[in-house]
């Protein structure tokens, strides 16, 4: 369908429409007349999971759609790049089977089973004793001693305050990996290239970890490495972003999709091993840096991308919050819309750049990073947006709630029928 003035990214959608236009002659931009669009060898398909904590399940719901045909026809993309709860969907969608797909639905839709909400035993002894002390106020003497008595060994039990401060989750760990490691995954397996991004806290980088399989898979990733550091013609100036790239291998798949959801606060860090520096790094949450991580699709060829995202475009903003957790829900909805819509510019200005090319008068670090980022290789972007038009009941940490885990599969899997597409 059209993208509305009140939709998802209406700007963007407005910047496509006048870029297609021929200007006046006066206001021509510089890259007037386009050069002919140029083929990369690499891959073009390319579909973005974003993360959604339990909302991973609307995702999961878009997969079934998306993939409903692989086992006749073979992967609908060449490349699919996850990040957070989009890193585990994405593992499974990078299998292109039927199979894996039902896989992932599973794995949504049966985490009421399997207690993933289980809190670490110092949060859990702190709940118990804020528990005892309430009903100790409802109680008089001397009753309420008994409930004093209670919350003041739970306090104990949660052992000295110098390891307290140590504690990096709330939520315990052994759930989540038990239920991904139920679903075996190897590298085997995989049969689209797959990119899943985490945000290294030994480095303070935002990382990606990459496969590349397939025809193109050396040319894949010789692109891929390339357009992240740059040296300049000269070789005189170099721009070092601060990510990382590194392979994924089969010991440290599961280790780097485990770590891609390891939200800050909720889930314990998680280390990951890296084979190109022979140890390991301490990992969170991929939406730390980039919840929809579209440049990275983008930057590697793709010129048709799929975007899921399971939040609404208003989530979280439809009226000033009244609560601290309403506060923090809205303050990450706005953070993770300004850092997706800075990504999509990201994206455009990458495009633009790779028609005009001409960097004469510029200073050698300006030059350095125009090649930096831009597309040697251009060609116009297709970009198909799948979001749910309203918040979904299901909250990102439902991981519990059976019903509404349901309806945003269906939802998911009914919205995947109707996506955004716009042009840049």
């Amino acid at each position: 369908m059209n993208l509305s003035r009140s939709g998802f990214l209406t700007a963007l959608g407005l910047l496509g429409a006048a870029g297609a236009a021929m200007p006046a002659s006066a206001a021509l931009p510089p890259w007037f007349p386009l050069p002919p669009p140029l083929r990369p060898k690499t891959p073009r398909r390319a579909l973005v999971l974003s993360g959604a904590g339990a909302r991973g399940a609307y995702q999961a719901g878009v997969l079934k759609w998306l993939y409903k045909d692989v086992d006749a026809s073979g992967s609908p993309y060449d490349l699919v790049v996850g990040t957070s709860a989009g890193a585990i969907n994405a593992a499974f969608a990078a299998r292109a089977s039927s199979a894996a797909i039902a896989d992932v639905g599973q794995l949504w839709l049966g985490m009421p089973n399997e207690n993933i909400l289980v809190l670490v035993p110092p949060v859990q002894h702190a709940v118990n004793a804020a528990q005892a002390f309430q009903q100790s106020s409802e109680h008089g003497f001397p009753r309420r001693l008994s409930y004093l008595n209670r919350a003041n060994r739970e306090i104990r039990a949660m052992g000295p305050k110098e390891d307290l401060v140590k504690v990096m989750g709330v939520i315990n760990d052994d759930g989540i990996e038990s239920l991904v490691k139920k679903y075996p995954m190897d590298l085997a397996d995989i049969k689209t290239s797959l990119i899943v991004t985490a945000t290294n806290m030994t480095r303070f980088s935002s990382d990606a970890f990459y496969y590349f399989t397939g025809p193109q898979a050396s040319a894949s990733r010789e692109l891929f490495l390339r357009r992240f550091n740059f040296t300049s013609a000269s070789g005189e100036h170099t721009i070092s972003p601060s990510g990382q790239r590194f392979a994924l291998t089969d010991a440290n798949l599961v280790k780097a999709v485990l770590a891609s959801t390891a939200v800050p606060g909720v889930f314990t860090p998680v280390e990951v091993p890296i084979l190109e520096i022979g140890t390991s790094d301490t990992y969170v949450d991929g939406g730390v840096a980039n919840n929809t991580p579209i440049s990275t699709a983008v930057s590697i060829g793709a010129t048709d991308v799929t975007v899921v995202i399971a939040s609404s475009h208003n989530e979280g903003m439809s009226k000033p919050p009244e609560t601290l957790p309403a506060l923090l829900q809205a303050s990450f909805a706005v953070i993770q819309r300004e850092l997706l819509e800075d990504d999509i510019r990201l994206s455009v200005a990458r495009n633009l750049l790779g028609r005009y090319r001409k960097t004469g008068g510029l200073n050698p670090e300006t030059i350095a990073l125009l090649e930096s980022i831009q597309a040697r290789e251009w060609e116009p972007i297709t970009m198909r947006v799948i979001r749910p038009p309203q918040p979904l009941k299901l909250t990102t940490m439902g991981f519990n709630d059976g019903p509404d885990l349901q309806a945003a599969f269906d939802e998911g899997y009914s919205d995947a029928q109707h996506p955004i597409v716009f042009s840049i």
